[in-house]
C-alpha cells in the first residue's frame, strides 16, 4: 500500500520534537521506547512524515562520521501503519544520506521484529555484523561505531552501501 498523496516528510526542529513523542510511545516499549524519546531529543535530525499537516511517523538520523551513516528509529503512528509511511520515511532518509556524501548506511532492528526486518529488506539493507563491520572499518573503529549506533544484544546490524549516481 503507498501513502496518501498528501503526505509531505519535513525537519522537525528540537523545540517542537516532544510533539512527536505519542508515535514513540504507539511504537515502542520498555528500554527502546525509553532510549528513543532521549534520541529523538538529542539526536541532529528528526524527519517527520504529516499528512493534513499532522506528524504520521518519523525517522531519527545521524552521520557516524563521514561517508557512514545511521537510521536510529522508524517510528508510524499506529493508525497509518501497513500505508507506506515507513517506506516512505526511509527512502527519504536515503536520498539524504546520499545527497549529503554518505557512502554506506546502517540500521538495526529487533531479531523478532519482523516488519521492520521486511522493511529494510525491501530497501537493500542486509544483516551484518561486527566481523565484518571490523574486516572493512578496522576493529577499534567498528568498536566505536557499534557504541555510537547502540547495536545491543538481540538485535541485527543491518548494512546498505548508497550507489553513486
Amino acid at each position: 500500500m503507498t501513502p496518501p498523496d498528501a503526505t509531505v516528510i519535513v525537519d522537525v526542529p528540537r523545540k517542537e520534537r516532544a510533539g512527536l513523542e505519542w508515535i514513540l510511545e504507539e511504537s515502542f516499549e520498555g528500554w527502546y521506547l525509553m532510549h528513543s524519546k532521549r534520541t529523538l531529543r538529542d539526536i541532529e535530525l528528526v524527519r517527520a512524515a504529516t499528512s493534513s499537516g499532522k506528524p504520521v511517523g518519523l525517522v531519527m538520523l545521524k552521520t557516524l562520521e563521514e561517508g557512514l551513516g545511521y537510521v536510529y528509529y522508524i517510528a508510524v503512528a499506529r493508525t497509518q501503519r501497513k500505508r507506506g509511511v515507513g517506506k516512505l520515511l526511509l527512502n527519504d532518509a536515503l536520498r539524504l544520506f546520499k545527497a549529503s556524501g554518505v557512502k554506506e548506511v546502517f540500521a538495526s532492528v529487533e531479531e523478532d521484529n519482523e516488519p521492520s526486518e521486511a522493511l529494510f529488506a525491501s530497501e537493500g539493507f542486509t544483516p551484518t555484523n561486527l566481523g565484518a563491520v571490523s574486516r572493512k572499518h578496522g576493529r577499534l573503529h567498528a568498536l566505536n561505531m557499534y557504541r555510537e549506533m547502540w547495536v545491543v544484544p538481540g538485535e541485527v546490524l543491518l548494512r546498505r552501501p548508497i550507489a553513486e549516481a
